[in-house]
This record gives structure tokens, sequence and C-alpha cells, in this order.
């Protein structure tokens, strides 16, 4: 079974634009975070992602200029929730995530699997076969995740996960919790980002909403300083970092460095920073094929593996248009055939623009002289 967790694209419509672009001149959202809204003692906020409402906390934390790194969080607001047997809690997705309570001790469903034979007729620029053709296994998202599944109440013995959130206007995932004892969740996208639910009798004494909005407000600070320091990061010579990240689920959608010029016969790392939950690319060729490679509700070949199985190489010729491709590359430890890193080889001076196929807004540049 293959894990991947993969976000998508812009080719997915409206959905896409709120989750990437929902603040900002830069069109992604700058660590708007809020202190969730508790209603009553019956009803729970959580914020699934970084809650839209609290800008202003970025700024006063003097935090603003991280938005040109492109941030965001994939982690749950709050974390951790108390609640009393029979209370519900409200689930407000504010990006492109999953809630996925499975049953007690269960984990999340897998967003990528193989999807039925192997790959075939997937030929490069100069008809030549790439090397996975009619080895490798096509891919496509779990069909699972389609559609939400599962009751509206849960007592720990039944999944219920929201699905991918596809349409243009998504409603809260309200589920009411009707037996003791504390459950684990996840977001089926990012597979670091867990939250937790404390279910306890009705006699017990749970937080109150003014101590649960200032642990809120604790993570929300916590992360948007997170984010400002891992925009610092020092990147090892001939090296791209594909991203930043930083504990907590903390991410910066940029490369690192934008531009990077080397010498001809350089190799150069591409890598995923130590802390991600995401899943990107380093792909290089021109933009009107790479634009038909983006990650959306189909996963192509062509993105999700290895340009070569060898040693990849970058110029004008590679592949008939000077396409190459690191294919799929995470720091997920249950994608055990995923690496972490890949290197290409840069033999020929000039200008190189590469691109995540996953996060086509995500974009850098080698200068070989």
């Amino acid at each position: 079974m293959v894990r991947l967790r993969s976000e998508t694209n812009h080719h997915w419509g409206n959905h896409m634009k709120h989750a990437f672009r929902r603040l900002g001149p830069a069109g992604i959202a700058a660590l708007a975070l809020a202190v969730p809204a508790t209603s009553s003692a019956a009803v729970r906020v959580v914020n699934v992602g970084p809650p839209p409402s609290t800008k202003k906390l970025v700024q006063k934390l003097g935090a603003a200029g991280v938005a040109k790194y492109k941030p965001d969080v994939n982690a749950f607001f709050n974390q951790h929730t108390t609640i009393h047997v029979g209370d519900k809690v409200s689930f407000i997705n504010n990006g492109f995530h999953t809630i996925d309570i499975p049953a007690k001790g269960g984990s999340d469903l897998p967003l990528i699997l193989p999807s039925g034979g192997l790959v075939s007729g997937v030929n490069d620029a100069s008809g030549t076969p790439f090397w996975f053709d009619g080895r490798l296994p096509n891919l496509g998202f779990n069909p699972l995740l389609f559609k939400a599944s599962g009751p509206k109440s849960y007592n720990g013995s039944q999944r219920i996960d929201s699905g991918l959130p596809l349409g243009p206007k998504i409603k809260p995932l309200v589920v009411s919790f009707t037996k003791a004892g504390t459950y684990r969740y996840f977001c089926d996208v990012h597979p670091g980002m867990i939250g937790y639910i404390t279910v306890k009798p009705k006699t017990a004494k749970v937080p109150t909403a003014k101590q649960a909005a200032a642990a809120a407000l604790h993570q929300l600070t916590t992360d948007i300083k997170a984010a400002v320091k891992a925009a610092k990061t020092h990147v090892p010579a001939n090296t791209v970092d594909l991203g930043q990240s930083a504990p907590g689920g903390v991410e910066l959608y940029s490369m690192f460095p934008a531009t990077l010029t080397v010498n001809a016969g350089t190799v150069v790392t591409f890598q995923m920073s130590q802390h991600t939950e995401e899943v990107h690319t380093a792909t290089f060729g021109p933009q009107s094929e790479l634009k038909t490679l983006s990650v959306g509700p189909a996963v192509p070949p062509q993105a999700a593996f290895p340009s070569d199985p060898g040693q990849l190489v970058e110029n004008p010729t590679v592949h008939g248009d000077g396409f190459a491709n690191t294919g799929f590359l995470d720091r997920d430890a249950s994608t055990k055939t995923i690496p972490a890193a890949g290197k290409v080889l840069f033999n020929t001076p000039g200008t190189y623009q590469f691109v995540c196929l996953i996060h086509p807004f995500m974009h850098g540049t080698i200068v070989v002289k």
C-alpha cells in the first residue's frame, strides 16, 4: 500500500483557491491565526488549519514579513480538546485537510493508492518510454476520501471521515461524542497532523472556554514565532530546501534559496526540510508541459516518479525538452520507498526554472555558469 499524502493545486477549482489563497497580497495564507470560538459548554470548535480571523496576532508579533514565504500551519487548533460526554465538537476546515476520526486505536487513511495496472504508454518528448513505463503501478487518490463517511455521533467503535474538501463552501463537521475516553484523530492529507479529543463524564471538571482560548493563543503564538525562525534557516552549499518547516505543522511554501548559482558540473541536492509534513517535487522542463503534470484528481506518473532511475541530469536536451524530475519527496516514516532528497547534475551553462508539481506556486531558479 502506498501511503503518499500530497496536496493538490489550482486545477481542483475554487476550493484550493480558498485553501492556499485565502489571505494576503501574495495569495497565500499569511498565518491568519485566531483563537477558536466556543459557543457554549455543549459545543467546542476545533479549527482545522490556522483560523482565518486573527491576522492581528501576526501583526502584533511583528511577523508580517514572513508572508513572502507563503506560510501555513498543518495543525488542529486546539490540538487537545476536552469535553463532557454528550458534548459536540464542530470541526471548521480552513484549508485542504480532512478530519479522520478512526475507531479507537486506529490510524488514518492513505491519501494515494495504486489505482490498478502498470504505467503504460508514457513517453518523453523524444518519444522514448520513461523507465517506469510497464514497471511501476498507476497511482490515484483513495476513493474513500471523495465523500464524507460515518455517523454523526462517535463512541470509539466506527470511523468518521469528512472526506476531501472538494466543494466551493465546506460545512463544518459536527460530531457528538457519546463515550468517555481519549480519542486520536488525523488529517489524511498531512501525516503528522494529529489532534486529541478527551471525553469525560458529565460530573468531571473540564477546561473553561477562557482556558481553552488561552491554550489556543499559546499554540498560535508558538507557531508564528516558529515560522519566523524557520525563514532564517541556513541551507548548505549546492543545496535547495523544498520549503522550510518547524515542529507543530509549520510550513513555508517557498524554495530556499529561491535562486541558486553554481558552476557547470555541479550536483545540486534538492531536499525536504527536517520537520516537514508535506510532499514536494523539484521539476524542470517547459512550463506548458509542467502545467499538464500538476497533481490534481489524477496522479501523473511523470510527477510521482523520478524521471530517471539513476543520476538525474538537467540540460536543454535531456528527455527531448529539458524535463527532469525528482519525483515525490517526503519525510513520512510510513512511505519508506519515497526518499527525502534528490540530486541533479547540471552540466550545461544556462538558467533553469523548476517548480513543485504538487504546489505549483512554489518555484525556483538554478543559474549554471
